[in-house]
């Protein structure tokens, strides 16, 4: 049976990937004791977890704001994949399959779609 990578596959995999980034993020700006290895400079961290915990900014609360963000930026990338930026005027940028495949057009309102289906993103 050959497996073929589909768009699914991708708005999937970028999804995993808002929801880790939503955690890490959160987690990191929130809990005193998070190890901030993974990061070029902790200072601005610690700040801004000083700040949230002097304010009394909920983890969940910055979750939600971040989990926004980080979809924004998946979906701007997949609409300058569309063709909708600037980049178009130089020319196009396709997604394709193992067998030279576009996987499509209209990424970004599908990823939105698929957020919706799998029940990461309210109606």
């Amino acid at each position: 049976m050959d497996l073929m990578a589909t768009k699914d596959d991708l708005f999937e995999d970028m999804a995993r990937a808002l929801e880790a980034w939503t955690t890490a993020a959160s987690e990191a700006l929130t809990d005193p004791q998070s190890d901030l290895v993974w990061v070029d400079d902790e200072k601005p961290y610690r700040e801004i977890q000083h700040a949230l915990a002097a304010a009394g900014v909920a983890r969940e609360t910055l979750a939600k704001v971040l989990s926004e963000c980080f979809r924004g930026l998946g979906h701007s990338f997949l609409v300058a994949m569309d063709g909708g930026t600037a980049l178009a005027e130089k020319g196009r940028l396709y997604v394709v399959d193992e067998h030279g495949s576009r996987i499509g057009e209209g990424l970004h309102d599908d990823f939105v779609g698929y957020l919706i289906d799998t029940g990461r993103l309210p109606k």
